[in-house]
This record gives structure tokens, sequence and C-alpha cells, in this order.
């Protein structure tokens, strides 16, 4: 039996590798989203998007929720959370079946993409997203809706995700300990997205690259759909960790003229030097702002060859007119756009979280939240709002995570 739980309030929390954000969102007069709860706290327990300390994290979840429930007035009981981190697999998969009357019926569509997924999975592995891309009827033209055209056969090429279960089980579980239900887990790229993205650029072809903490989340849209994804584990704090390596700082001293001088553009230092307090033996440090602009440099033109080389082998520059959208808190370092451009070869921008719209009527995004570091919580937020009926299935043996899988599975339906 299901039970139907429905709320005029919904929630989405931002596991970062460095930061936890948590939004609790309603629908205003207008049928706009309004966010009325806000909370943020520093992530512990997290790297390269993956939890290696369950109680610190638990922690970290715990207090943003409760600013942000202090924030709205209201408390919140499930939430929708993203997912990254090195163990995000993606691929491409094609299937073909016959049409059983020969018209396209819903029976079809979901026979060609079981087709389609039909592969070999390792045991501790779990598919995440299932995105179709395309269809095609007796090989002619590619379609995104085929359902009604008239044929024999039926071909749909989809887009995979793939996690390792414990990594996304240990994220339910953290989610659980700090007091919420998890009712959706979303491949943060996917989120950030739906918060930066234009229809336009999403249509004509656009790739996204989400610089974190820990990792870098990276896709292309075309079409209205997914084309291809990526998560690369370099991020924002292989940038602060390369700065107290390098100039033989303490990491918080680095992560901080990080923030306050930090800029990819060597030549912009103009023999400038910084004062940094190392708080030992009331010792100072001396940092040249060339060197430390040239450490940053090197860093990020080595995340942007990463995502040449995928764009390269997989032949995917055609797909990408609108050039690449850098979000997350990496892209707010100084000069990163320009590097983007010099290593792509192609436009490139800074995406903010943007106003989303239901039923034709803007939503405001909050001043505080005009960001690219919270390009993902605000994504998830909107993501969330597409469907807020949650169908939680009783007297399964774990309801919790055959849910939460099953859910996600389940989103090809939204691309239909």
């Amino acid at each position: 039996m299901a039970k139907v739980i429905l709320n005029n309030y919904w929630s989405a929390v931002d596991i970062g590798t460095t930061k936890i954000c948590a939004l609790i969102a309603r629908y205003n007069s207008n049928g706009g989203i309004e966010v009325i709860g806000i909370g943020r706290y520093p992530s512990f327990g997290l790297k390269k998007g993956v939890v290696v300390d369950i109680t610190t994290t638990v922690e970290s979840i715990k207090k943003a929720i409760k600013e942000a429930e202090k924030m709205a007035g209201v408390k919140i009981e499930s939430t929708a959370v993203g997912i990254s981190g090195g163990h995000i697999q993606s691929f491409n998969s094609s299937g073909i079946v016959a049409i059983k009357n020969r018209d396209v019926s819903q029976g079809d569509i979901d026979r060609v993409i079981e087709a389609a997924t039909a592969i070999p999975m390792p045991s501790d592995r779990e598919i995440l997203h299932i995105l179709p891309q395309y269809f095609k009827v007796d090989g002619q033209e590619v379609v995104k809706d085929s359902i009604g055209m008239h044929g024999v056969r039926l071909e749909s090429q989809v887009h995979i995700i793939t996690g390792n279960i414990s990594s996304a089980s240990n994220i339910i579980k953290c989610c659980e300990l700090a007091g919420v239900s998890v009712e959706d887990i979303v491949l943060e790229q996917l989120a950030s997205a739906d918060a930066v993205l234009t229809e336009s650029e999403r249509e004509l072809g656009v790739g996204i690259l989400d610089i974190g903490g820990g990792t870098s989340d990276f896709a292309i849209y075309k079409d209205g759909r997914i084309r291809h994804s990526k998560v690369l584990p370099i991020a924002g704090n292989h940038f602060t960790n390369d700065l107290a390596v390098c100039l033989r700082i303490p990491l918080e001293k680095a992560e901080m003229i990080k923030k306050k001088y930090g800029s990819v553009l060597k030549e912009t230092g103009l023999g400038k030097k910084i004062s940094v307090d190392l708080e030992i033996d009331n010792g100072v440090a001396e940092v040249e702002t060339d060197y430390m602009f040239e450490i940053l440099e090197s860093r990020a033109k080595e995340v942007f060859d990463l995502i040449l080389d995928d764009i390269i082998k997989f032949k995917l520059q055609p797909f990408m007119p609108y050039g690449i959208v850098l979000t997350g808190g990496g892209a707010l370092l100084s000069g990163i756009v320009d590097v983007g451009k010099e290593v792509f070869g192609m436009p490139v921008r800074v995406g903010l979280p943007r106003e989303a719209k239901k039923s034709e009527l803007d939503s405001s995004v909050p001043d505080s939240l005009k960001s690219p570091m919270y390009s993902t919580g605000y994504g998830l937020l909107v993501y969330s709002a597409k469907d807020k009926e949650v169908v939680l299935s009783e007297g399964s043996q774990d309801p919790l995570f055959s849910w939460v899988f099953k859910r996600m599975k389940s989103w090809i339906y939204d691309f239909l």
C-alpha cells in the first residue's frame, strides 16, 4: 500500500565538501517559488564529495537545517539532496524493440528504455539516473517524443549515470540521523543546470562546469537533453592545498588569501606582496602575488584541460555552440572566465542562480543566494518543485534505501 504525502513546503540540502546549505521553499500567491529559509554551515566529514566521517557530517547537516528552519518558522521532515564524487560514472547506451501495435505506446517506450539499460552492473554500483536522449522510429529522424508515431521498430539512446551504493547510502543515512528523510537524490550538475542555464542554452547546446570544493561536475545539454556528464575529483580544495604547500602556509590561511586575493591570471600580480600571519612564534610570511596567481592558474588550466580532453575524446564540440557556463565556488576566482576562453576556445560565462518559473510566473532568487556557490542548492529546490507529491512505499524490508533508488530511476518519466 502507498501513502501520499503533500506538503506546502519543501526543502533541499546541498551536502558539499566545504559547506552544507539547507534551503526551504514554498509557492507564493502568484505560483512562484519563494525561498523562506536559508541555513549554512561549514562541512566537516566529507572528502571529494564522499562521506568519510558520519558523525561530523551529521552535526553539520543538523546545524544548517536548524538555521533554515529557524528562519522559515517551519520544521522540515524530508528533503532532496545532491550527490557527487569520483565514484560517479556515466555513459550512453542504446536499445531496439519491435513496436507491438504499429503505433508507439508508453509500453513500447518502457520496453526500449529497459533494453537500453540491460547492461552488466557490478554488485557495488547502482543506477542513479536513466535520462533518455532521443528516439528513432524505423531508423528515421531523431525525435524527442515518439509516442503515437507509426512504425515497426523503435530505437532509443539513454544517458546512464551510476554511483557507488555505499556512497549514496551514507548520504541518506547522514540525513536520517540528522532528523530528515531523503525523498530525492539528484546528481549535482543536473541540479546546477536547473539553476543557471537558460532554455535557449539547453536547446541549442551548452556545457556546464560546477567547480565545487571537492569535485568539479561537468555536463553537456543539447536539444533540451543531457548528452554527456563527468565528475572530476579535483576542485577548489586542491587550489587551496596547492597554495598551502607551495607557499608553506597553513591551509586556513591559504583558503583566506585565495578567497580575498585569488586570481588565475598570473600577469595580474604586478610584483605585489601579501603579509600572512602564520600564528606560529609570531611568524609572518611574505607572499608574492605573482607566484600565488601562477599556482592558481596552473591548477585551473589542469581542471579545464581534463574537461577539454573529454570534449575532444567524445567529439562533443558540435554540441556546445553556447560554450561553457562556469558555476560553483571555484567560478568566483578572478580571471577564471579568461582562462576558460583560452583553454576551451569557445564562449565562457559565470552562471548564477536565476529565476525559475512555474506556470509562467517568475520566482525571485534572494540576494543572499545570487552567487555561483549556491547554484546546486537552489537548483535542488527547482528540481524538487517539479514533483512535490511524494509516494513512499510501505512494507519493504528496507523502505528508505529502496524507495530513494527507485525514485531516482523513475526520473526517466520526467523527460518524456
